[in-house]
């Protein structure tokens, strides 16, 4: 059996990942509503745990962001002005699509530039639909899917 992990876009490139996912699988917690579509939240082993000895919620903040190229970006507040809606009682969820002001490169990597909330209907219904969390190396990670 050959496994050619490294062969294709999406491959594991590190073998390790493969025995981390098997130790740390994701495992569905629940789901909300985003502007009326429901969200899957899956957490990994770790952040179930991590999650479970919160004194306050985690706030998750799902970003679509348009600037020279769109990306998706996850980031972890403590506490936020944001929008959420609650996930459990150890984590909110804020989701939003923004636009850069300019496409600037070198400005891009290095800060993400100020940003504006979209509300074009195109942005508007793009909804992310499944929402993984971990928690490795005491940091937050999480990835969404449209």
């Amino acid at each position: 059996m050959n496994l050619q992990l490294q062969s294709g876009y999406f491959s594991i490139t590190n073998p390790f990942q493969i025995l981390d996912r098997w130790l740390n699988p994701y495992r569905l917690m629940g789901s909300i509503d985003i502007r009326g579509k429901r969200m899957a939240i899956m957490y990994s082993r770790r952040a179930e745990k991590a999650l479970s000895q919160r004194s306050h919620p985690l706030i998750a903040e799902l970003q679509l962001y348009f600037t020279c190229v769109v990306q998706k970006r996850v980031n972890f507040h403590e506490k936020s002005e944001l929008e959420t809606i609650t996930a459990s009682p150890q984590l909110e969820i804020a989701y939003h699509t923004v636009q850069s002001d300019a496409c600037e490169p070198v400005e891009f990597a290095k800060k993400h530039p100020v940003k504006k909330e979209l509300n074009s209907r195109g942005a508007q219904s793009m909804r992310p639909s499944l929402f993984k969390i971990d928690y490795k190396q005491g940091q937050w990670t999480g990835d969404f899917s449209l």
